[in-house]
């Protein structure tokens, strides 16, 4: 996909839902169509075909972000010598 000039240099992409879809790989849907039910609001009632398409590739990308938050933070651990849980930029 190209980018216009000025999102060029942006940190934020842009997806067509098509695109964005094709990132739930293989993020299993474990909701039933009645839990889908009572999660909808008041106001906007959620689909399956919604869920699938941008709320489990939202998920796959936020357990990604936690998984390698939780590494970096072990690694820098490990990096200090530290073995009590405190990371970086704590003070005993």
């Amino acid at each position: 996909m190209s980018y216009p000039a000025n999102l060029q240099y942006s940190p934020y992409r842009v997806f067509s839902r098509e695109e964005w879809a094709r990132l739930r790989a293989d993020t299993p849907m474990t909701l039933e169509e009645s839990e889908l039910q009572q999660l909808s609001g008041l106001i906007e009632e959620l689909s399956v075909d919604e869920v699938e398409q941008i709320y489990l590739p939202m998920s796959r990308l936020l357990n990604l972000y936690v998984a390698a938050s939780q590494q970096l933070h072990s690694v820098t651990s490990k990096f200090l010598g530290r073995t009590d849980g405190k990371g970086a930029g704590t003070s005993n």
